[in-house]
């Protein structure tokens, strides 16, 4: 009862939850939250606990103390830890909520690679249902990607949408809403980044 309460209180979201980025989008308002996909956490003996999360977290990669650690709970477009990918949408999705007076109960809509197991797609509605969420709904990121696009993925005709992301890259032919063949490739923005990376400092 409380959590419908709650609910009534709360936006409907749609999560884009990237390798190295998330972006959140409310209905009449657009993209309310693009911020890296990065946590730090403190450890202290066997306790940890969150120092920052997003813009903030990811200005602390490769400068923090021992005890502090950068991570990025994602990795090829799927949760790596479970518990810190929790903690970053919970963060999330309060700051997107930052002036509502009761704890936000949303509905969410996450995208998912559309290549991803049963198990890994449990995984991240697990993880958004702990973040807080009311209900979770998973969209694969092509289709996503089509629709925010305008492309008339209802016809009978198709359209391929080809999505680079940080982690991974989604190569789908849509037609009458739904994918007909879909391919994805766990390489993506972060890889090619690596490679331009070690081509400059071999040769320069």
């Amino acid at each position: 009862m409380f959590k419908k309460l709650r609910g009534m209180f709360s936006s409907d979201l749609s999560i884009d939850l990237g390798t190295a980025n998330t972006l959140i989008y409310v209905r009449e308002r657009g993209i309310v939250l693009n911020e890296p996909s990065v946590v730090a956490i403190r450890t202290h003996g066997n306790q940890k606990s969150v120092v920052a999360v997003g813009t903030e977290a990811k200005r602390m990669l490769g400068r923090t103390p021992g005890n502090i650690a950068a991570i990025r709970p994602m990795k090829d477009g799927v949760i790596a830890d479970f518990s810190v990918c929790e903690k970053m949408l919970q963060y999330f999705i309060n700051k997107v909520h930052e002036n509502s007076f009761l704890q936000p109960s949303p509905r969410v809509l996450i995208c998912v690679p559309c290549k991803s197991t049963q198990v890994e797609r449990r995984a991240i509605r697990e993880s958004a249902l702990g973040a807080g969420a009311r209900e979770v709904f998973l969209i694969e990121e092509p289709m996503a990607a089509a629709i925010g696009a305008g492309l008339p993925v209802e016809e009978a005709r198709g359209s391929m949408v080809v999505d680079i992301g940080g982690g991974t890259t989604e190569i789908a032919l849509i037609s009458l809403n739904g994918v007909v063949y879909a391919e994805s490739v766990r390489v993506g923005g972060d890889r090619f980044d690596e490679a331009i990376i070690t081509y400059v400092r071999r040769n320069y």
